[in-house]
């Protein structure tokens, strides 16, 4: 059963759950709305979002905040986008001024030349050319005038100059927010963070700027071929010639219309990119229904893209485990300043850097078990649960919210000393979207969370 259905089916269960009631002739004390993993807890905590901002964030060196404002350092006074930048009026006048200034020295050198014809030749063939230039640009200006009546900018796109904009287009259940999300390294919850869910939850075009770089901005916009977003005039009515660079996602095989907007993408000279998510999903049940181990995989996936999808270069990345797969590689080649940031000798590389005499030059790093159930859980009693770093924040359905520390031995991680999961299991999570933990003293009843991003 996919991912995506177990967790639809999940949040149907909990939407009769809460709107259900039970009625008793003689009720008794009941501590249905509290499971034993929840008693004792201190239910004093702030809201989420609020928690978030107060939980400390390790000072990290953060390599791509850097080559993000090296990149628009180095864009302002540009303009738009290269690819958009239409030479206008002052071009094409500056072109006609040469012509007529050399135009008049001709005039003047003719009558004083008289008989010296070679050289009247070669000004004139010159002038000529000149004129010719002047033509080929009218006609040029004339075809980008045609191209921003066909594709109009749209209203919402707004403010290109000194802006980097980047779009990511796909189909409903690929992972587009999800995607965004961790390309911004945005937490679960946090301000800015973009809504993820198994439906087509983008309905608009919706932008998300960078956190601490609001002029580097990504558009969330909806996928093509649907009642609201017609393919037939996708391209027009989202703008995409004026992006800077375009994302095109997909979970599985690209469709014919991302073939489509991957070809008027090349017309337009717009770069763009093919980007196959969820391959962590693919890894995984190849694994199990075959044996066959990640590298095996990630060539068979490469493979069939290459024979069946002609797509050129594709990324393959997860974003459950951005770090892996293709995604840095995709990163460097959306933000080509980070080429720099990794060169040798670049000062975020020297020890003698200030940055290197910092107490944070040493992140702190969690267990791979722990690095896997990082974000938004629910449970069968309407509890809400957001793993950040090694604390837990629960929320329940009447508003009581309590944080929880994780705590790790043995290879494992602890829930109240009482139940604890493994890697194995964090793994198999991973494929199911149901993690299970076990319990260690007896009467204590195995605790079953569903992934609820």
């Amino acid at each position: 059963m996919s991912t995506e259905l177990l967790s639809a089916l999940f949040k149907r269960k909990s939407q009769v759950e809460t709107g259900g009631q039970t009625w008793e002739s003689a009720p008794e004390q009941s501590n249905a709305d509290a499971s034993a993993h929840l008693q004792g807890l201190k239910f004093d905590a702030p809201a989420v979002q609020d928690w978030l901002q107060q939980l400390d964030i390790t000072p990290e060196e953060d390599m791509l905040a850097q080559a993000l404002a090296d990149g628009l350092a180095e864009r302002r006074g540009e303009g738009m986008p290269e690819h958009v930048i239409a030479a206008g009026d002052r071009r094409l006048q500056e072109l006609a001024a040469k012509l007529a200034a050399m135009q008049r020295a001709f005039a003047e050198e003719r009558e004083s030349l008289g008989s010296r014809c070679e050289e009247l030749e070669r000004r004139e063939a010159e002038i000529r050319a000149r004129e010719e230039g002047v033509e080929a640009e009218k006609q040029a200006q004339k075809v980008r005038e045609e191209a921003r009546k066909n594709y109009p900018q749209p209203k919402w796109l707004t403010h290109l100059e000194g802006t980097i904009n980047i779009g990511v287009v796909g189909n409903s259940g690929v992972g587009k927010s999800l995607f965004i999300n961790k390309l911004r390294k945005v937490r679960p919850q946090a301000h800015g963070w973009a809504p993820v869910g198994v439906n087509e939850t983008t309905r608009e075009p919706t932008m998300y700027p960078f956190p601490g770089q609001p002029e580097v901005r990504i558009w969330d916009l909806p996928g093509a071929g649907t009642e609201a977003v017609p393919s037939a005039t996708y391209v027009q009515d989202m703008g995409l010639r004026y992006f800077d660079k375009v994302l095109i996602l997909t979970a599985g095989r690209f469709t014919s219309m991302d073939v489509e907007l991957r070809d008027e993408l090349e017309q337009h000279k717009v770069p763009y990119y093919m980007v196959r998510t969820k391959v962590d999903i693919d890894v995984w049940n190849n694994k199990e229904d075959n044996g066959a181990d990640q590298k095996t995989t990630i060539a068979q996936i490469r493979e069939d893209l290459k024979s069946n999808h002609p797509v050129g270069t594709s990324y393959l990345v997860s974003s459950r485990d951005p770090e892996s797969f293709d995604m840095p590689v995709l990163v460097t080649e959306l933000f080509p300043c980070m080429k720099r940031q990794l060169d040798a000798d670049a000062p975020s590389f020297v020890p003698t850097a200030p940055a290197w005499n910092c107490s944070w030059a040493m992140p702190v790093v969690f267990s791979a078990t722990l690095q896997g159930m990082q974000g938004r859980w629910r449970d069968g009693y309407s509890a809400n649960y957001l793993l950040q770093g090694n604390q837990v924040h629960v929320s329940l359905l009447q508003g009581q919210r309590a944080i929880v520390p994780l705590t790790e031995r043995d290879g494992r991680v602890w829930w109240c000393n009482r139940w604890f999961v493994n890697e194995e299991a964090v793994k198999t999570a991973r494929r199911k979207a149901e993690l299970r933990w076990a319990p260690t003293q007896p009467g204590d009843q195995p605790l079953i969370w569903w992934w609820a991003d």
